[in-house]
């Protein structure tokens, strides 16, 4: 191989533990070239740390592994919208709390999500004595077909609790009875 300058060298886009890095070694102001290999540096492992991971503002990135552990002690930030589970395996993903590790647990391949709980039996299954719905909200008149509910939507206000029971009725119960 001719001799090349660093800048005029192939830049490499993947690297092993074996590759070899150039180093200019010039402790007394005597340059000396020396190599060294990755794994001298990182160790004879896949894991390495970075203070700052930074991926650009444009095109697709991507970081392939089998197990990937992002550890922060402070934020981890998505600005704009993340995907989970593109190609939709059956891969199970559980979010943690400080007092449940199964605060919230989708179980990608019964198509279900449990709140505190890993083994839903429903699409939603909440394992909590309670549920809220912040906001009341009161239909115009008991006909679904103007509404347009969503059969199964669940509404209250001050005095009656709401469901739509199929695409044509919203029926009350009144809250007087407790």
């Amino acid at each position: 191989m001719a001799d090349k300058k660093v800048t005029q060298l192939t830049q490499l886009t993947a690297v092993a533990n074996t590759d070899v890095l150039l180093v200019i070694d010039d402790p007394g102001g005597t340059p000396v070239s020396k190599k060294i290999e990755v794994e001298d540096i990182f160790g004879a492992t896949s894991q390495t740390s970075f203070s700052t991971m930074d991926f650009g503002s444009t095109g697709n990135s991507t970081i392939a592994s089998s197990y990937l552990t992002v550890d922060t002690s402070n934020l981890m930030m998505v600005q704009t919208g993340m995907v989970v589970n593109e190609d939709g395996g059956d891969s199970d993903t559980r979010v943690e709390s400080s007092g449940d590790e199964n605060m919230i647990y989708v179980d990608a391949g019964n198509d279900r999500v449990g709140i505190k709980t890993n083994a839903p039996t429903e699409v939603l299954d909440v394992n909590a004595d309670a549920i809220r719905v912040r906001t009341a909200q009161t239909p115009a008149n008991g006909d679904n077909s103007v509404i347009g509910w969503g059969v199964g939507t669940i509404a209250w206000d001050t005095s009656y609790i709401y469901v739509a029971v199929n695409s044509s009725a919203i029926l009350r119960a009144s809250l007087s009875t407790f």
